[in-house]
This record gives structure tokens, C-alpha cells and sequence, in this order.
């Protein structure tokens, strides 16, 4: 047994380092005199726990002031002994542990289902602490993070940053060193042998911090994050072929451009410096710089010069590179052995607990009503995409939170919403409608101005006339702002306590909407896991949620799932709309006419 000595604030924490089998049976008795409670983490060769071969390199127990590093990677009984602990404890602590508890899911056979009911996360009661980033003026939510501000500046500096000097020493990539790293290495196991430590120690302190209101979140928190890890791990399978030519096609495209763009004299599209000058040389003045100085040439300045040659070169071949490698070659290259793809679902994505997914599926970045990027998922054998997505979700959360009158009764009433603010603005339907949605986004006249294509007249005069016409929202959003000038912070309708920024009280009004509406959707996912649909729930994407079923029964449980998801608050209804897609996920936003050459059907109108 290696013994490493190391201090956090004046107290001693020790690390033990096991290297034998001998040194085994201590490391059993400290997990049985532990049981109730420890730290837990893993060392692995990567990130990609999907990969055939992924390895876990290291098992980490401790508690406050002391651990134990096995090598599982050597198997035997290194492996059976952490498999057996993590089955043994009945708490553990971990940091981001849905990555963990998805990789002995996948490596050593271990159930997430037997290992999630047991998991405090740390990164989970810290985002209920204080859910802002560091560049949002919060302490944030990374390990190394929490540890600084929670634990110890100079733990921080190092241990948690210490593998940045190592892989400097061993003169490889820091993301190159977690399969190559000696397993002995005194300075990995020091890191290592840390991490459930420090995940024991945050739990500790940031489970009295939880703002009361807040508390009862902790468990809906933790089985939102264990639903959603269950989706990660099923996948989406992909449809190679298909993913294989747009790729190509997007290929030839940025080719293309290129060429037209060398034969008007820029060589490099990708060169701000290159690009800054061309364009400035025909004529197009950019009024921006970049961070170094270098003229700024956008998408917006090229768009509006787009019948420029040049122009048009560098923002359409610029777009297709951005493409292909976004959505395709993404796709190819993070796909495991048997061609599914695994998004990244963060539960609690954004500061108002909005979830996020990106990764090999990032869903959320796809163009909105087509099918370019969708048709490259598809459904099992014998089953088909659907979808069920909230009606307007977060204008029904806005109409219930505000109690506005007029907005609960065009909701009752099944009334066109976008034409009464319409009507009250003397604008167009469509102006209506993105005025409703920046209101619930915070977005002021410049925004409806920019969107809509209005001059600010007409921004200001739909503004006015949505206030004006739902006055009990305006009333509403005064009371978030002087809450949010008082306090610093506003409480959500489920207790969950957001900052706004002091000289951005006016955005209160929009986070506390979309947290609650995130939460709609959250508690419709634990509704659906527990009415047994799970196993047909593949991502939560905005307002929706994406399943795959038995194509005999796919319209009856689609309905059946939507009617799960209804929730009525405040006397609102927040309805839900179904979608039975076909044989890939694209299939639902095929343009009007056009032939799906998967399903062979013709689409009778646009998704």
C-alpha cells in the first residue's frame, strides 16, 4: 500500500494507494466501517464510455479526510472489490455522477438503475446553492470550481489543476494523457485519490446551503438526472449511409466555395485577417473588429452582402464546413459499435435549470422544421420516431404564473392568441406572434425590430398593445423586478431560487418562466418513467419529448404519452400536441409534397 500525505487547510487527508492484492482486505474493512456514506469517482482512458475497449482505469472511495485508489484497470479482484463497495455503500457522493455511474454501466456490467438511488451529486445541490456560471458572477459548477471556492484555493490550484502540469511533464496533450498515464504515477493517484474527497466534503457543506424553498428539489433533481442518464445510454441509432453522402455532399459544397473564393482572390476563407481585407477591398466596409483587432466579417455582414461573389463564397462555404462537421462528421466519429449515437443531456443545463444536450446529438442547434439533420436518426426495427410537444408551453406557464385574466381565457378558449395581441397592436399576425414570444424572452423593441423587420414605431407600438391587452403579465413581471432589485434573487413556483443580474432586473420575468417550464416538462418525464416509458424515451428537446414505439401501437401510445405529459397549473392547461413521425426522425419535417425515401409516403403537409 502507497500512503500519500497531503493537507487541506491545515488538516491532514491521507490516500491510500492500492497496489496488491494484500492490500485489499484493509480497503474492505474501511468500506464496512463507511457504509452509510462515501466519496465516490472514477479515472478513465476518455470521455467516450460508449466506445468498445473504454476502460476504467482507477476506482476512488473516501471520506473527509481519507481514500483509497484501486487500479481496477488491472481486473481481477482490483475490480470485483470496487464493484462490490459501490453495491455495499448506501450513499455515495459523487461529482457529475451520471458519467460514472454510466460508465461501470457499461464496463463492469453494473445496473445505473441499482447505483442512482443511492447517488448525492454534488454538482447537483451546488446548482441548487447557486445555479450561475462563473462568467454569470456565480461560483459554478466544475469540480475544480466548487473545490476553490467551497474547499481550498490552493487544492484547487493543486490537485484539480495539476493533470495540466503533468501531461506538460509527460510532453503529451492533457487530452491525451488519461490512457497513457502509468497507473503508479504519484501525481495521478494525489488527483485521483482526491476526487472523492472533495465530492464528500461538498456535499457536506452544500446541503445546508439549499435555500428551504428549494429543498425539496434534491430528489426530483437526482431522479430527473437519472432519467435522463437512461436516454443517454439507450441511444439513437443512426442512419450511416445517409449521414455518410451529406457529409460528402456538404464536402463538395464548401469545395466549391472555396474555389470560387480563390479565383476572386482570397486564398484562405477561414482567415479573419484574409477575409477582412478581401472583402474590404469590394467595397464591403465592416464596422466591427474582432478581439485582435482584425476587421469583423460575420454571417450578418455577409448576409446582407450576399450578392457579392465573394461574399456569398465565404458564407456559403463557410456554412457547409460549419455543417458537416457540427452534425455529420460529429455523428461518424461518436458513434458506438452498434451505430447509436449518445447525446450529453445535462439536466441542468442553464442557470434557470433549462436542460441542455449537445455532444453527438446536439439537438438543439438543428435548424428549426427540417429534415437535413434529423433523417440521420432513425427508429429500431419495427418501431417509429414520435414526438409529443407542449402547445405554446411557456406562454400557458406565463398565462398561469401572471393570473393574467385575458391570457387564461384565450387559452380556455382555444382563442389565436398571436392575433389578439395582433389586434390590440395594429400589426400583423405574424409581428403578434414574435411579439408574445420576446416578451416571455425578455426581448425589447431592438429585438421585435430586428425579427420582425418593423421599424421601431411598430416595435414599441406592439409592445404597448401586448401590455396592453394582458396587462396582469405586465403587473406580474413589476413584481419579479422589485423582488429580484430586493433581493438579488427571484423564487420560482417550485421553490428553485435564480440570481438576476442587478443591472438586468427586467430578465427575471424570463427565467422564472423558463424554469417553470423546464419543470413541466422534468415532472412529465418521472410521470413517464413511472407509467413505464422509459424504454421508449429517447431526448428531451426543448418542449418536447422524442420516443420510438412498435409501429402497430405507435398513434395509440403516442396519445397515451401525451395525455401523461398534460399538466394543468394554476388553472391553466398546458396542453400537449402528438407527432407520429416514421422511420426516422426527419420524416416529421418533410416539406409539404415531398417523398420520405424511408417511409415511401408522401407528406400531406410540414412538420
Amino acid at each position: 500500500m502507497k500512503v500519500i500525505n497531503y493537507a487541506i487547510n491545515g488538516s491532514e487527508v491521507r490516500i491510500n494507494v492500492v497496489e496488491t492484492e494484500e492490500d485489499l482486505p484493509e480497503f474492505r474493512h474501511f468500506v464496512i466501517n463507511n457504509r452509510r456514506a462515501l466519496g465516490f469517482d472514477t479515472e478513465t482512458d476518455g470521455l467516450s464510455w460508449w466506445e468498445d475497449g473504454f476502460r476504467i482505469r482507477l476506482a476512488q472511495f473516501g471520506n473527509a479526510h481519507e481514500s483509497y485508489v484501486l487500479p481496477t484497470e488491472r481486473g481481477g479482484l482490483f475490480q470485483e472489490d470496487a464493484i462490490k463497495a459501490v453495491g455495499w455503500i448506501e450513499k455515495l457522493a459523487m461529482q457529475n455522477g451520471t458519467y460514472d455511474i454510466l460508465c461501470m454501466d457499461r464496463v463492469w456490467g453494473v445496473p445505473a438503475e441499482s447505483v442512482f438511488p443511492r447517488l448525492v451529486d454534488s454538482r447537483i445541490t451546488a446548482h441548487l446553492v447557486d445555479s450561475r456560471g462563473r462568467k454569470d458572477g456565480g461560483v459554478g459548477h466544475s469540480l475544480e470550481e466548487l473545490t476553490r471556492h467551497y474547499v481550498s484555493a490552493t487544492v484547487a490550484d493543486e490537485v484539480k489543476a495539476s493533470m495540466t502540469v503533468i501531461a506538460k511533464e509527460l510532453g503529451i496533450k492533457k487530452a491525451d494523457i488519461w490512457p497513457v498515464i502509468p497507473l503508479e504515477h504519484e501525481g495521478f493517484n494525489l488527483y485521483a485519490g482526491m476526487d472523492p474527497i472533495l465530492a464528500f466534503r461538498l456535499v457536506k457543506l452544500l446541503k445546508p446551503q439549499i435555500p428551504t424553498t428549494a429543498r425539496k428539489l434534491v430528489r426530483y433533481e437526482h431522479e430527473l438526472a437519472a432519467a435522463c442518464a437512461y436516454m443517454v445510454r439507450r441511444g439513437i441509432k443512426a442512419d450511416v449511409p445517409y449521414i455518410e453522402d451529406r457529409a460528402a455532399e456538404l464536402a463538395s459544397t464548401e469545395h466549391h466555395y472555396k474555389d470560387i473564393a480563390a479565383k476572386l482572390g482570397l486564398e484562405n476563407i477561414n482567415s479573419p485577417r484574409q477575409v477582412g481585407a478581401a472583402v474590404i477591398s469590394r467595397g464591403v466596409i465592416p464596422t466591427e473588429t474582432t478581439p485582435t483587432g482584425q476587421p469583423k466579417v460575420d454571417d450578418h455582414l455577409l448576409k446582407a452582402h450576399i450578392d457579392d461573389p465573394l461574399c456569398e463564397a465565404i458564407y456559403r462555404g463557410k456554412k457547409a464546413a460549419k455543417a458537416k462537421a457540427t452534425w455529420f462528421d460529429n455523428a461518424l466519429a461518436n458513434r458506438d459499435g452498434a451505430h447509436r449515437l449518445h447525446a450529453d443531456i445535462r439536466s441542468m443545463g442553464a442557470r434557470t435549470a433549462r436542460m441542455s444536450i449537445s455532444g453527438a446529438i446536439p439537438a438543439q442547434t438543428f435548424p428549426s422544421g427540417d429534415s437535413l439533420v434529423r433523417r440521420g436518426f432513425i427508429a429500431d426495427p419495427g418501431m417509429v420516431i414520435c414526438a409529443v410537444d407542449y402547445k405554446a408551453q411557456e406562454l400557458r406557464v406565463l398565462a398561469a404564473l401572471s393570473g393574467d385574466k385575458a391570457m387564461k381565457k384565450a387559452f380556455r378558449e382555444e382563442a389565436d392568441l398571436h392575433q389578439i395581441t395582433a389586434d390590440a397592436a395594429e400589426v400583423d399576425r405574424k409581428t403578434g406572434k414574435m411579439t408574445n414570444f420576446l416578451t416571455v424572452y425578455g426581448g425589447g423593441p431592438a429585438a421585435l425590430m430586428s425579427q420582425a423587420g418593423v421599424t421601431r414605431e411598430v416595435a414599441e407600438r406592439a409592445i404597448k398593445g401586448f401590455f396592453k391587452v394582458f396587462p396582469g403579465v405586465e403587473q406580474y413581471s413589476e413584481d419579479l423586478q422589485r423582488e429580484a432589485r430586493r433581493k438579488g434573487y427571484i423564487t420560482t413556483n417550485t421553490g428553485r431560487r435564480l440570481y438576476v443580474d442587478k443591472r438586468r432586473p427586467y430578465a427575471a420575468l424570463n427565467y422564472a418562466v423558463q424554469s417553470a417550464s423546464r419543470d413541466v416538462t422534468g415532472r412529465a418525464i418521472l410521470r413517464l418513467l413511472e407509467a413505464g416509458y422509459g424504454q421508449f424515451m429517447l431526448l428531451p428537446v426543448h418542449d418536447e419529448v422524442i420516443f420510438q414505439f412498435p409501429e402497430e401501437h405507435a398513434l395509440n401510445a403516442t396519445t397515451k404519452a401525451a395525455q401523461i405529459m398534460k399538466e394543468v397549473m394554476q388553472g391553466v392547461l398546458i396542453d400537449t400536441d402528438v407527432s407520429v413521425y416514421g422511420k426516422s426522425w426527419g420524416c416529421g419535417y418533410t416539406a409539404d409534397g415531398q417523398v420520405c425515401d424511408l417511409c415511401n409516403i408522401i407528406h400531406k403537409e410540414a412538420a
